[in-house]
């Protein structure tokens, strides 16, 4: 029999210190209960003959491949630390579907802890019927943003493939790992221009005190009970705003983005700031790395009742380009700290409404497969209102994650239908005026 290697021969983890948004998620996750709002979730229906060994295999090699799927999450002695471990995989727990409806068994099924010091995933298949299947992964968002599932989209339909007998995957090398971007970002700083940039733009931003759908008592403190409202914009209103988009020369991110803020604004007054998602690659080198390198930060509008539609969204779109100039400094820093009561995610100010928009959804392609993309709702309240806009042909899905706290399901909904209707508006006419756009809100409400 051979001699297993003694401990001081083992391979061991390599630390580094965590990343600006991995230290700040970590933080706020020492002081929130179960379920913490940032377990992420990644679900697909399965239809077909799958084999789950080439699955295992494949993703046993995602794993090898990207250095965060084994990283445990600590405290050092010089603060938060990743360990990369330089083997390990994320197990496939196999269990049988507990019934229940498809988005709700997910949630509760994603809403099961994660200890960050063992791993930041879980892997589940659940074998629905015969020849159907659900695969989720829980993950944490310390260890995961939108631009990674669609490197998990991508480099899981390669490895599936050749495991199963199909064409080799040829996947590029993965880029920096996450421990050396940290030190790579920290030995960087932060500059000081972007920190007075955003000690200049935030400067007088009131709190929001209201939230839609129509001025009413708020409790003081949000807890972590939510639920998801969803909707959808079909197909010739999504050809409707492109359009509007391209006269106003922005995006579709900005013009969906105002119509949150005019939403807003027709129950606050006309200064207001909504949450908006920034994303800190760009360098060649974190193009291929799985990982959180992404951040929401506070966009601060102006909406005038006796402005235009289309001058509002001018405003905005100067406003977005100047965040993303100065998109280098972390949310921590700019949420005044981390505490209990006032914590990286649940300042007044900065964590009200954010709205997250995906043009380019990824999808799961395994041979011989129908793989669906099931979009689950979240574990518990990161905002008090988190609203994705995923686009699906011409068309988009919508839905909406809100604190119980703020909203009854009735109000949730109405909430949608008011974004919804000012959406249809400025798509019929970018010129409407702010204050018409005001009463078409109120008459919902």
């Amino acid at each position: 029999m051979r001699e297993l290697p003694q401990t001081s021969e083992l391979p061991q983890a390599l630390e580094f210190p965590q990343t600006f948004e991995q230290e700040a998620l970590w933080i706020a996750d020492q002081f929130m209960a179960d379920p913490s709002p940032f377990l992420e979730t990644w679900a697909q229906h399965i239809t077909g003959p799958l084999d789950v060994p080439a699955l295992e295999r494949a993703l046993a090699a995602l794993v090898e491949r990207h250095a965060v799927l084994r990283t445990r999450f600590t405290l050092g002695d010089d603060g938060p630390v990743q360990s990369v471990d330089p083997a390990g995989t994320v197990p496939l727990e196999r269990l049988p579907w507990p019934g229940g409806d498809l988005h709700d068994t997910l949630r509760r099924a994603g809403q099961r802890p994660l200890d960050l010091s063992v791993s930041p995933a879980r892997l589940t298949l659940y074998d629905r019927a015969p020849g159907e299947y659900v695969l989720l992964l829980q993950i944490h968002h310390v260890a995961v943003d939108d631009a990674s599932l669609v490197l998990l989209d991508q480099e899981l339909s390669a490895l599936y493939t050749e495991q199963a007998g199909g064409a080799p995957a040829k996947l590029p090398p993965p880029g920096l790992t996450l421990g050396e971007h940290a030190v790579r970002a920290r030995a960087a700083g932060i500059a000081p221009a972007d920190l007075a940039f955003w000690a200049e733009f935030l400067d007088g931003a009131p709190a929001l005190t209201h939230l839609p759908p129509r001025p009413r008592p708020l409790a003081a403190r949000r807890g972590s009970a939510c639920d998801t409202v969803r909707a959808t914009v079909p197909a010739d209103l999504g050809d409707a705003l492109r359009t509007a988009a391209r006269a106003l020369r922005t995006t579709p991110h900005v013009l969906m983005s105002t119509c949150m803020a005019v939403t807003a604004a027709a129950v606050n007054g006309e200064d207001v700031v909504i949450g908006s998602p920034v994303s800190r690659r760009g360098a060649p080198d974190l193009d291929e790395v799985f990982g959180c390198l992404t951040d929401l930060l506070p966009v601060r509008y102006r909406v005038p009742a006796d402005a235009t539609f289309s001058t509002v969204c001018a405003a905005a779109k100067r406003a977005s380009l100047s965040v993303l100039r100065h998109r280098n400094v972390p949310y921590a820093r700019l949420g005044g700290g981390v505490t209990r009561t006032r914590g990286v995610l649940s300042g007044a100010h900065l964590g009200r409404i954010c709205l997250v928009l995906d043009q380019s959804p990824s999808r799961l392609e395994l041979p011989g497969l129908r793989c669906e993309r099931v979009h689950v709702g979240g574990a518990s309240a990161k905002f008090d209102w988190l609203q994705y806009v995923v686009a699906d042909g011409r068309g988009w899905d919508v839905r909406a994650d809100y604190a119980l706290d703020f909203f009854t399901a009735d109000e949730a909904a109405l909430v949608l239908r008011q974004w919804l209707t000012a959406l249809a508006a400025a798509a019929d006419d970018p010129d409407v005026p702010v204050r018409a756009l005001f009463d078409r809100l109120a008459a919902i409400a």
